[in-house]
């Protein structure tokens, strides 16, 4: 087996695809967060990363074990409800940046936003509430939520690690503050934050690079080399590379198994957005079928580690 065709088994492997045992929590503590743009493929997503039960990941989102939320690039994940602060205030500063450059074509104020952050803040602590809901406090506190100023500030307040995504009334959204989760939030800032993101992204992702970290995460170059030189029992895979130590020890069939597997995923699946070099398993001519230059994703087949063809 070549060294590309190792990574490619490796990062199978690692993310659990061939079958990895775990619960639908256990799935997602493993891989610290499952991009979940599109709700019911995130939940595929975690499900054959664990329990291979879809009604098994969506319990674990009922008990409020697996929330959805912005931790990182602005965008929707699965993660475990106890890694969300921390998360998202490592890795959300860059887009909140961004999202601030915005307000002025909203018609946003900065002062609009504190007065809408406060309330939103004091109306979640009365239990879970609906989008439409957060948009009608937002009127009562004076920000209109119209032309999309009550999208811009849901992401926002999401992406500050206190607001996440509960289970689903049926087809609509739900909303509750962090501080009211089951599990009490962990408590990491400054390197303890990076050497955990590095550890974790490597154990379940690697092999991996600097700058796939820097592209799932969001971070800068900077951090996430510290990251990884931070990592907790990680070894090196060829030139610029890191896995989980553990990885030593998965036999060269299991290896060969992994790669010998047909796999049928989700859109935005980690296997391909969860590196910054997709290239490495989609072929150019397919890219247009799977993965478009705005980031739109679509269901995928895989073989031999390499992605063979959108699912229709």
């Amino acid at each position: 087996m070549d060294q590309l065709a190792e990574l490619r088994a490796r990062r199978i492997v690692a993310q659990g695809l061939p079958s990895s045992g775990r619960s639908a929590a256990a799935a997602a503590r493993w891989m610290l967060g499952v991009q979940g743009q599109k709700y019911a493929d995130g939940i595929r997503a975690l499900s054959l990363r664990g329990p291979r039960d879809d009604a098994a990941v969506l319990a674990g989102v009922d008990k409020l074990e697996i929330v959805r939320a912005w931790p990182m690039r602005g965008t929707l994940h699965f993660l475990p409800a106890e890694d969300v602060r921390w998360m998202t205030r490592l890795c959300g500063p860059q887009v909140a940046r961004a999202q601030k450059q915005r307000r002025p074509g909203l018609g946003l104020s900065e002062d609009a936003v504190v007065v809408a952050r406060e309330a939103l803040h004091s109306a979640l602590r009365g239990g879970a509430l609906t989008r439409p809901e957060i948009y009608e406090v937002f009127a009562g506190a004076g920000v209109d939520p119209g032309d999309g100023r009550g999208p811009h500030l849901v992401r926002a307040f999401g992406g500050e690690g206190d607001v996440v995504q509960g289970p689903r009334r049926g087809a609509v959204e739900t909303f509750l503050h962090v501080d009211d989760l089951p599990a009490a939030q962990r408590e990491l800032e400054g390197d303890a934050a990076l050497a955990e993101l590095g550890t974790r992204y490597l154990h379940s992702h690697g092999p991996a690079s600097v700058k796939d970290l820097v592209w799932w995460a969001g971070i800068t170059v900077a951090q996430a080399r510290r990251a990884v030189g931070l990592a907790r029992d990680v070894v090196e895979f060829g030139d610029g590379y890191w896995m989980g130590e553990w990885q030593r020890d998965v036999p060269a069939a299991e290896l060969e198994r992994a790669l010998e597997q047909h796999y049928e995923l989700p859109a935005f699946d980690e296997i391909l957005l969860g590196y910054g070099d997709k290239s490495l398993i989609l072929p150019d001519a397919l890219r247009p079928e799977v993965l478009t230059k705005n980031g739109i994703s679509w269901p995928f087949t895989m073989r031999d580690g390499v992605i063979t063809g959108r699912t229709t």
